[in-house]
Order: structure tokens, then sequence, then C-alpha cells
């Protein structure tokens, strides 16, 4: 456990001290890393065995298989052959025509596929490779993330427990999607915003006294700069991630703010406003916005690329073309209406009311039933989920009513992944862009629990009745995890097994 200390031994004239908990991280000892790399490895145990099955190219796989392949050998995404994943399947890898291909989203998720492609082929192995290592430091990095943002070691290790063996962060480390690459570069950007947070406030506190006209002097954020670089990195694998990069901006600044404020300043808002939110704009805005333009770097330097006019030269006119394919790619997204079997409105997300099926498969062979059925379903542990929502609006009422900055944070997140598709409706999406808000889920769970667990702690009461109730919710989430698992992983299961599985016939 971190360094708590109960509300009781508390001095109310130590403005370093939160209404719930004391404000240091716990130290990155070995307890800590070691339950982080154990985690991570459980984590790597449900996903790298079988990647490569199943043997086929599945749901979108379809896009971005093809599309990373062409990133590696022309630079730029081409348009396939009709049959070109009947021709990958059989070991072909002339499968493009000689024109560019308009896509939808930035290169760079499609260049972290490329490079399996590069190093085992153009197989299912190969072009999954990418996005299992990304899924397996998503847990460690939302591990780390859990402990300092809890303060809680133990707790912070169950939060990346519940992400390494939940369904939907299994099966979008297992499939070459984008939407699994741009969560953990948005993890990381949020990990190294509460460094910075920790970091600049132990650099102030250490040389300010209180009730000063600011709250404070400019000070240096390292970690800001790494942030935007992630940041960036999410942005240009897919565009959903500028919402985050708004929502950490504006974290920043309300906890600048709040920092100053509790330093007793006379002018905490003009504080906040001269000495630091300029500078949070250009070390996270001007990171990002070169990352993302790097990563168009194949398609500025070649002259193949879709809307990429072979006789414009100059800088300005090769900016000019990518600012109108820009235009076209936004086009596409605010007016993406396609009837779809598996496209499911955002407000049913969190309660798993329609998963994405990414592959089906049945009268398999050599069946112990009249017939078995394979599929790799993105859907979540359904306790972890319903559990989450119950723990999101716990957290939302201890905000309401304590104004802590970790269940904010924490609200926030898990918001700027979830709440901009509402604005939506008539969008075609699907469930599994959820993956991207999946780590603030499982940290609210995490974060309730340390809660219940310290009121427990700060009222005397049996703590072997925490123990006991806890034990018996955590045993029936691995249950369920391992009954799903076949499910997530393509594992052939009689029919009449898998239909027992369909909990909700929206499932089907």
């Amino acid at each position: 456990m971190g360094k708590t200390i109960p509300a009781h031994a508390r001095k109310k004239t130590d403005i370093h001290l939160t209404n719930e908990f004391v404000d240091i991280a716990p130290r990155h000892n070995l307890l800590s890393w070691g339950l982080t790399l154990g985690v991570t490895a459980l984590a790597a145990l449900l996903r790298w065995p079988r990647l490569g099955v199943p043997n086929e190219i599945i749901f979108d796989e379809t896009y971005y298989v093809k599309d990373a392949y062409a990133l590696l050998t022309n630079g730029y995404e081409r348009e396939a052959l009709e049959k070109a994943n009947e021709f990958i399947l059989e070991g072909r890898t002339d499968v493009y025509q000689t024109v560019g291909s308009f896509v939808a989203h930035p290169p760079l998720g499609k260049w972290i596929i490329a490079l399996g492609e590069h190093l085992f082929g153009l197989n299912s192995f190969g072009w999954r490779f990418g996005v299992a290592v990304m899924g397996t430091l998503l847990v460690l990095v939302t591990t780390r993330v859990a402990i300092r943002l809890l303060r809680s070691i133990w707790f912070g290790a169950l939060a990346g427990f519940l992400l390494a063996i939940d369904g939907l962060a299994i099966v979008m480390s297992r499939t070459a999607l984008l939407d699994g690459i741009m969560a953990t570069f948005v993890m990381l950007g949020v990990a190294c915003l509460i460094l910075d947070r920790d970091y600049a406030r132990d650099r102030l506190s250490r040389k300010l006294k209180p009730k000063s006209k600011y709250g404070g002097r400019f000070t240096w954020h390292p970690w800001r700069i790494p942030a935007g670089i992630f940041l960036g990195l999410a942005i240009a694998t897919k565009w959903s991630a500028l919402w985050y990069l708004a929502s950490l901006g504006i974290l920043t600044v309300i906890w600048e703010y709040s920092f100053r404020k509790k330093r007793l300043a006379k002018r905490p808002i003009m504080g906040t406003l001269l000495r630091d939110t300029w500078w949070a704009k250009i070390q996270l805005l001007v990171p990002a916005f070169l990352v993302y333009l790097a990563s168009w770097t194949g398609w500025i330097i070649t002259t193949g690329g879709w809307g990429r006019n072979p006789e414009s030269t100059g800088l300005v006119n090769i900016f000019k073309s990518l600012f109108e394919y820009h235009k076209q790619i936004w086009n596409f997204h605010i007016n993406l209406v396609t009837d779809h079997s598996y496209e499911s409105y955002a407000l049913s997300w969190p309660i798993l009311l329609r998963p994405t099926s990414f592959f089906y498969k049945e009268n398999l062979p050599n069946c112990a039933s009249s017939n078995c059925a394979a599929e790799v379903l993105a859907i979540g542990n359904p306790l972890i989920w319903w559990l989450g929502v119950i723990a999101l609006i716990l957290v939302l009422i201890n905000f309401l009513k304590s104004r802590n900055w970790r269940s904010g944070t924490i609200l926030l997140l898990f918001l700027a992944g979830w709440a901009p598709w509402l604005l939506f409706p008539d969008r075609t999406m699907f469930y599994f862009y959820s993956i991207v808000y999946l780590p603030f889920l499982v940290i609210a769970i995490a974060y309730i629990a340390n809660s219940i667990y310290w009121g427990f702690n700060l009222k005397h009461l049996n703590m072997n009745v925490f123990f006991a109730v806890g034990g018996f919710i955590l045993i029936a989430i691995i249950s369920v995890s391992i009954y799903y698992y076949p499910l997530w992983t393509a594992i052939s299961l009689p029919k009449e097994d898998w239909l027992m599985r369909m909990w909700l016939k929206s499932w089907i």
C-alpha cells in the first residue's frame, strides 16, 4: 500500500494534504515494480499464445494489414487487388495496384503493424505482433498510472490486473486494429502528465512560502514535452485522440489553479494564466503537432500517395495537398453513416449491449460435438464492466462531495474517450472503440475499492469482511474471464457451450 495517513492523523495546517489521502506518490520500490511486472507478465500470457490464430484477415484487419504493408514497401498506402486477402493468405505479397489509396486514418498505427510484418512477414502473426506489444505495454503503463494516481501500490496493481484479464483488452491486443495502439499512446501521455504534476508541485513546494501573490513562480515542466509527443503519436494513429489532448490540456490548467489556491495565493487565477497556461500549451501542442506531421513523412517525400500531385513541387504546394487530404478525411468521418450488423451507439458501450464479432466460424473439423464454433468476440468481462459502471457513479458522487483531484481526473479521462461519441448518434460506430477509456474504468473500480478499504480502516470495522467480500468478487471476475477466454481467442467450443456464453440476445 502507498503511504497514506488516516484523516484523524492529519494536521489541518498542512496545505500539502488533500481531503482524502496524503498527496505523496508511493515509492517505486521492489514491491511496486514486482507487482507491475507480474501483472504485465500475466497480460502477456493471455495475449501472446496462438497470436496467429485465426490464420485469416478478420474484420477491419482487411484495411490495416494491406495499408501497413504498402507503407512498408512504398511509403504510402496503395489500392489493393480485388482478391488481395485471398492472395495474402496464399503467401503472395504482390497484391497492389499502382495507384494510391484514400485512407481515413493517419499512418502511425499502420507503421507499427508494418513493423511486425517486416520482422515476421505478411502473415497473421506478423501483422498482429506490433499490436500485441502495444496491448501488453498498455497493462504496464495503466498499472503505473493507477499506482501513482491512487497513491496505493496494491490497489494500483488491482487496476492493472483487471485490465490484464479483461476480454476487450485481450482481443484488441490480438487483432491488427488501430484503437489499442492509440489507447497505449494516450496512457503514456497521461502517465507523463501525472509525473509532471508530482514533480512540479514538489519543486515548487520546497522553495515557496504560502500566501504569495500568485501562489508560485514559473517553473520548468520536463514531463509535458514527452506527454505532448505521446499524445501526438496517439493522434497520428486515430484522430479521436484529439479529445485527450484537449482534456489533458484543461486538466493541467485545473491542477495548477488548484495548487496555487491551496498555497493560499492572493490571485490564483492570474497566477495560473501568467505563470503556467501559455507554457503548458507550447509544451503540449508543439511536440504533438510536430510528431503528427512527421507521421506523414512517407506521403510527403513520395509522389504516389492519394491526393499527392506528382507535378506539385515545393513544400508549400505539398502541404496544401496534405491539407486538402485532411479535409477529405474530415468529410469522410462526419458523413460516415452506413448500416452495419454490429454497429453500436456509444450510450450502450459501458453496459455491453452490442459487442463486435471480429470472426466466427462453425462446423469445424475434429469436433467432439455435432457442431463446434470458434469466435473472436470483442467484449469485455461483463463483471468488470458492470462493476465499472457502478464504480464510475460512485466516483462521480465522491467528486461532487469532495472535489478530490483523483476522482475528477478519472472521470474526465473516462469521459474524454466516451462522451464525444454521444454527440454523433447517426454516425456508424462500434463498441470496441471503448478500449481507449477502459483503463480509466478499471482504475475507477480500484479507486472505489481503495476508498472502501480506508473507510473500514478508519471506522475500525472488521477487515475480514472487506477481504472476504472483495476476494469473492475477484474470484468471480477471474472465473468469468476463464469462462469467456475461448470467445476472445477463437478456441473451438461445442455450439451449445458457445450459446451458453451468450448471456444477452444482442450478443449474437
